[in-house]
């Protein structure tokens, strides 16, 4: 409660600051506007830090949901999610601050995080859906989140990174899909989360990945994880440091093919080639280990489990360059070894590094043993349109469909799907406004449940 009262209180502020037109609260209000993050630099401190290799991310995001018809019932809630996140470049440090080291540093960062969540979840408290209309809503409250170490070597070509790490942040996932307020595609192929355990969003476990990008065209991730789900629960924190082999382990590759992500090489001005539209394609697959009961008699178990997922987006219209204005690992081009020297932390409040104009992009994910796997295929689609409105360069307008279809041995439950729209808009380079409207056919797949109609928003900060 108290967390929900601060918030109100920091709006209430700011309303009251606009509205009272006094010289010095407007000033303060048009030099806070500008800045990178609602907290600014610190002083400077944050700039000196960032130039000694240090870097300190704090991010809270808040969806508000309430669902006005269908489902179990009607009701609304509140889900808020706190991440604060440190990474530090051991090399760029040492360099800075001249120390001497028997090894050689460059290219070795240390990334931690930690997480706080509170709320509840409309779709399992009131619509009994599949996919939660809250993307931000996780259960427990603090958690220990990524605690890791990686390794650049070879030009940046490959990045190698280990310890205690998501998985939902590199694999089955697109920086486009975050503009949507959905679980069911935010952050990630949500169907894969019902069939095997694949750490994300507040819980990590231990595991190692491998980043190869031989160009920039070009992108393979592998990961291997620790699939003990006992990792997973709130009442742990994130702490629990153990590894049961007997529990499984997931085993996780893809391939990806991008192109025209960055500005053209020695471009000067903000309009490129016409033809030069930025799109990408990304083939995935996992194998888990462990076991597995079947979906309709718990009593009947199998071991290993697979699926594959590809994934495409390409911007069908285009207009001018904008200039970036976020965090530099944050740009469409940046590659792996910038962003491992930084927490993950959640959603940036500035759109990604990309021209304005109309993106299509779609997704499928495959589960074929349908014995063991809930959600056998989920078909997911959807346009987005960045600075649709004149003057509002920075906006992003979307609209998708998702659809989860349900095992044949769930003859009770056919398909849930989703459909969203939404229109973000950018206030200013830390602060985001997202009214969102979703209508879930048949929640959970069942076809004697009503459809619900949601209205929700999501609010980001960068602190």
């Amino acid at each position: 409660m108290s967390r929900r009262v601060l918030i109100v209180a920091v709006v209430c502020g700011v309303v009251a600051t606009v509205a009272g037109h006094t010289p010095a609260a407007a000033a303060s209000l048009l030099d806070l506007l500008p800045k990178r993050t609602a907290t600014g630099t610190w002083g400077g401190a944050r700039d000196d830090l960032e130039a000694a290799g240090v870097t300190v991310d704090l991010n809270y995001v808040t969806n508000l949901a309430g669902n006005v018809s269908g489902g179990m019932r009607r009701g609304s809630g509140y889900a808020g999610f706190a991440v604060a996140g440190l990474g530090v470049d051991l090399g760029k440090l040492v360099h800075k601050l001249e120390l001497d080291t028997l090894v050689d540093l460059s290219g070795l960062a240390l990334t931690v995080s930690g997480l706080w969540a509170s709320g509840r979840s409309v779709s399992a408290d009131d619509i009994g859906n599949l996919f939660a209309v809250q993307e931000i809503f996780a259960p427990g409250d603090v958690y220990l989140g990524e605690l890791a170490l990686s390794k650049s070597l070879f030009d940046d070509t490959v990045t190698l990174q280990a310890g205690r790490l998501f998985a939902g942040d590199v694999f089955a996932t697109s920086p486009l899909w975050n503009y949507y307020v959905s679980a069911g595609i935010n952050d990630n192929l949500d169907s894969l989360l019902s069939d095997i355990f694949f750490p994300l969003f507040q819980v990590a476990s231990w595991g190692g990945r491998v980043f190869y990008e031989p160009t920039r065209n070009w992108t393979f991730i592998a990961g291997g994880y620790d699939a003990d789900p006992a990792v997973a629960d709130p009442r742990k924190h994130g702490v629990d440091f153990s590894i049961d082999a007997s529990k499984g382990a997931l085993a996780i590759a893809q391939l990806t093919y991008s192109h025209h992500q960055g500005r053209d090489p020695g471009s000067t001005g903000a309009i490129r080639d016409p033809l030069s539209l930025p799109g990408s394609i990304t083939l995935g697959g996992y194998h888990e280990s462990g076991t597995f009961p079947h979906v309709d008699d718990a009593k009947r178990t199998e071991r290993g489990n697979y699926g594959l997922y590809l994934y495409l987006d390409q911007m069908l219209f285009r207009d001018d360059w904008l200039e970036f204005l976020g965090p530099s690992h944050l740009r469409a081009d940046a590659s792996h070894a910038e962003r491992s020297r930084r927490p993950h932390v959640g959603k940036p409040a500035m759109a990604k590094d990309r021209d304005k104009g109309l993106t299509a992009w779609a997704a499928i994910f495959v589960a074929p043993h349908e014995a063991i796997n809930s959600q056998t295929v989920q078909v997911a689609g959807g346009l987005l349109y960045h600075g649709m409105f004149p003057g509002r360069d920075h906006d992003v307008t979307a609209v998708g469909v998702i659809s989860g279809i349900f095992s044949d041995r769930l003859p009770r439950q056919g398909a849930e799907t989703v459909i969203e729209t939404n229109h973000r808009f950018h206030i200013t380079h830390w602060l985001y406004v997202t009214p969102d409207f979703q209508y879930i056919i048949h929640p959970n797949g069942h076809r004697n449940v009503d459809s619900a109609a949601v209205f929700a928003g999501e609010v980001g900060v960068a602190f």
